[in-house]
């Protein structure tokens, strides 16, 4: 039970995000993977450090631990899935090492659903072992049609800071 006089520490917030070797794949089916074998994140937690991070947090947000995708002695990175209404992203985020309590160097999200009207909005997103970050983004109508020549790739990294930047060039 986390005392709420006592700031939650790195130690006690990691220990919902499992370390999984690289790469990584980061979409609807592997949400089902993590919400299934992690353990939720106590709600105390998600108030007092995620809540932080996202602003205020309504009843209908729900958040999944993922993974940990990288932990050094300046950062640690790692992934959890925030659901709402018509809204369901995966975020990353790195926090500094250094640090007693979870201090967030960087925050971006990877991959995501987001509902508009009659569109859909899709991302999905993968980590490899050198910190570089592959999405691709497309968007199709709510009754399924999908034009694959619409779809965007782009790429981000986690710098050796910690800072996630969006790579140009390749």
């Amino acid at each position: 039970m986390q005392d709420k006089t006592k700031p939650v520490t790195i130690s006690e917030l990691l220990q919902f995000f499992p370390e999984v070797e690289l790469p990584v794949v980061f979409t609807d089916e592997t949400l089902n993977v993590f919400s299934n074998e992690n353990p939720p994140i106590p709600n105390s937690i998600i108030q007092t450090v995620i809540a932080e991070w996202e602003g205020e947090l309504d009843e209908y947000t729900e958040v999944v631990p993922c993974v940990l995708v990288d932990s050094n002695e300046d950062y640690h990175a790692f992934v959890y899935w925030k659901g709402g209404l018509l809204k369901y992203e995966f975020i990353l985020v790195t926090i500094d090492a250094r640090a007693e309590t979870p201090t967030m160097i960087s925050r971006k999200v990877i991959g995501s659903t987001v509902t508009e009207n009659e569109i859909i909005k899709k991302s999905v997103a993968s980590i490899d072992p050198d910190m570089i970050i592959h999405i691709i983004a497309g968007a199709g109508s709510a009754e399924g049609e999908y034009s694959a020549d619409q779809s965007q790739a782009f790429t981000m990294e986690i710098q050796t800071t910690g800072d996630i930047l969006f790579s140009f060039g390749d």
